[in-house]
């Protein structure tokens, strides 16, 4: 008796039961024999076509195909098909079937498959909200093994083969123009180069709010004009434009803006890359840049978070109570766990956490219960409880404040590549030079206070050699100057400092005062920061300002946060992530994403936990009064 699939590789493949005729043989139900599987194998491949979530053949409204890493619990396997499950529904007598595999078999028999009881459609209902997480969490492979090695959640697969994998099948962005190619994502680029119609210009795709956007941008300069911030190794996660500069290649074409996260960059994937890695890749010159974006909705003030379904059990002990506090929410539906009672039998087991929502107890789904509901039914538990919770966390991101050389030394760079910047420990010295009255001191410095893009200490940006800083070796490009000779550096404007500066030069004696660069470059280019560059720098380097902001009517501010005391990398600021178009801190112009905020109308926000901070920035009202500190992003 033939199974109902076969294996091709680690694939396996389904039959087309709208066309197979099933024996209405007396139960138990079996599947079709190995010669009607043989007899109509041509049903499966008739109109099918590579589908575009699960990246496999089948039919245009079919079941979607997955290969799957590791063998699937039998639990969770469709009865019909005899694969894992997919938008699996339950019926009255207890079995579960992928929804179209039923929904078929039902067409032709109003019968349970398995134990032939009478049964319709609407006698059905969609799996518990558990069954359904479980077979999300399934680990596949992604079906361009020609291309892509990568093994992921079944639910993540959808989003992968659409703006990732490097071997899913993409038409080129001049099709509208007629072009005709179609290939693996990672052959685009090259076929942009011999694309007949590359030089035609074609309408341009807007960057939509909500959603990812893929744009072109015709590239004739070095540099695309805009500044960045964030990365994987950042408290951001993502890749973030900053800023854009007037009369640059990102400017005259319009289409991006500020907070918009990349990523994509000529089918480089930006959505795993630091940001020295995100930095390289958006300075590699290529005629055409294909960038893929997503631009957050007004009103999206939440941070990313990924969402944890846990199944705990607790046996209930004579005379013990279990000490769990349950609380609802003002501005949100379901049961949340407050807190735990100390000794109680929750609080020893030690694996419920507050702020954990409550989904299931016993079988039962309390996600818009109230409650005394989930307390009800807790107290009629005979021996044991069973919870289904749901768990809120950011995702687990190196830490920012940790030293770069060490950051960098984990991703094999080159040290000869001059795009990666040289990274040493940063600390306060003093400096004493002898100096000929006739020599110069050789350097170049940049920064200052009202800059067009920002208020920043002074720092050296080249060195002669032949000067006495150069020839003494103790200075280094990045280094920032706090004082010469006891003259205080910080907090003037770039004048002012290149004035006071010259004012020492014809002492015989020069003391310097220095913050040692956390980045340095070598070879005769001038140096220039990178935005992680700023924030290793010590806190008397910052500049704070105020910015003050009314509301919306809607109540939104206007931007996202993350960071924390919480972080699990350890005790992070609070920084903004992204700035939403037509909000008020939009319009206002000064907040900018990567910006740290320090507090919020005099609550301060150092060492809060990332809720708490959230929660304050809400609670604030009337004119919200917000003390930040703003760095330059890094240009690209």
């Amino acid at each position: 008796m033939h199974s109902g699939y076969y294996l091709k590789g680690n694939r396996q493949e389904v039959m087309n039961y709208e066309n197979i005729p099933f024996d209405p043989a007396p139960p138990p139900y079996t599947p079709p024999n190995s010669e009607t599987f043989s007899t109509s194998t041509h049903y499966k491949y008739r109109d099918s076509v590579i589908c575009s979530k699960c990246g496999q053949l089948h039919e245009e409204n079919g079941t979607h195909l997955y290969d799957y890493h590791q063998a699937v619990d039998e639990d969770l396997m469709c009865h019909i098909c005899l694969q894992p499950l997919v938008n699996p529904i339950d019926t009255r007598c207890g079995h579960t079937y992928c929804s179209r595999c039923l929904k078929s078999y039902l067409k032709l028999q109003k019968q349970c498959p398995v134990d032939r009881q009478p049964l319709t459609v609407s006698e059905c209902q969609k799996s518990s909200l558990l069954v359904r997480r479980l077979l999300d969490k399934l680990l596949v492979v992604c079906p361009n093994v020609d291309y892509c090695e990568e093994v992921l959640p079944r639910s993540e697969l959808d989003a992968h083969l659409t703006h990732r994998c490097r071997g899913a099948v993409t038409k080129c962005i001049k099709a509208s123009l007629g072009c005709s190619f179609q290939g693996p994502r990672s052959a685009l680029q090259s076929h942009l180069w011999e694309c007949d119609f590359r030089d035609q210009q074609s309408g341009k795709n807007p960057v939509l709010c909500g959603e990812v956007s893929t744009i072109e941008i015709q590239r004739d300069q070095a540099d695309l004009g805009m500044s960045v911030v964030g990365g994987c190794d950042t408290p951001l996660v993502c890749v973030v434009i900053q800023e854009i500069f007037p009369d640059t290649v990102i400017c005259r074409d319009g289409r991006l803006q500020p907070g918009d996260q990349i990523l994509e960059v000529n089918s480089e994937d930006l959505t795993q890359a630091s940001h020295y890695q995100a930095r390289k890749v958006l300075s590699q010159y290529l005629p055409v840049c294909r960038l893929t974006v997503y631009r957050e909705r007004a009103e999206e003030e939440r941070p990313i978070e990924k969402e944890e379904i846990l199944k705990i059990t607790l046996n209930k002990t004579k005379g013990k109570q279990l000490g769990i506090k349950l609380v609802g929410k003002r501005h949100g539906t379901g049961v949340y766990i407050l807190n735990l009672v100390p000794n109680g039998l929750a609080a020893i087991d030690g694996r419920l956490r507050p702020d954990d929502r409550v989904l299931e107890i016993n079988g039962q789904d309390l996600s818009y219960s109230s409650q005394e509901q989930a307390a009800t039914v807790i107290q009629s538990s005979q021996d044991r409880v069973q919870f289904v919770i749901s768990r809120k966390s950011r995702p687990q991101t190196p830490d920012l404040i940790r030293s770069t050389s060490e950051a960098l030394c984990s991703l094999d760079l080159d040290p000869g590549d001059a795009s990666w910047p040289m990274c040493r420990k940063c600390r306060e010295v003093n400096i004493s030079i002898n100096k000929d009255p006739s020599e110069t001191l050789g350097i170049s410095i940049a920064g200052g206070v009202g800059n067009p893009r920002g208020d920043t200490p002074v720092y050296i940006t080249n060195i002669n050699p032949l000067g006495c800083l150069g020839k003494s070796g103790q200075v280094q490009k990045g280094d920032v100057l706090l004082n010469i000779n006891s003259s205080n550096l910080l907090g003037l404007s770039h004048p002012e400092a290149v004035a006071q500066v010259k004012a020492n030069t014809g002492s015989k004696v020069i003391t310097l005062k220095i913050v040692e660069a956390p980045e340095t470059c070598i070879g005769p280019s001038n140096f220039v920061p990178s935005w992680l560059y700023w924030q290793q720098l010590p806190n008397l380097c910052q500049n704070i300002k105020t910015v003050t902001l009314l509301r919306s009517p809607t109540g939104s501010l206007g931007f996202s946060v993350v960071g924390g005391s919480d972080c699990v990398q350890g005790c992070l600021p609070i920084y903004i992530k992204s700035v939403v178009l037509e909000t008020p801190a939009f319009k206002d112009g000064r907040l900018k994403c990567g910006d740290m905020i320090l507090s919020v109308n005099n609550t301060s926000l150092e060492k809060v936990a990332h809720a708490k901070a959230v929660e304050i920035l809400k609670q604030a009202t009337g004119a919200v009064s917000l003390r930040v500190v703003s760095w330059p992003g890094t240009m690209v």
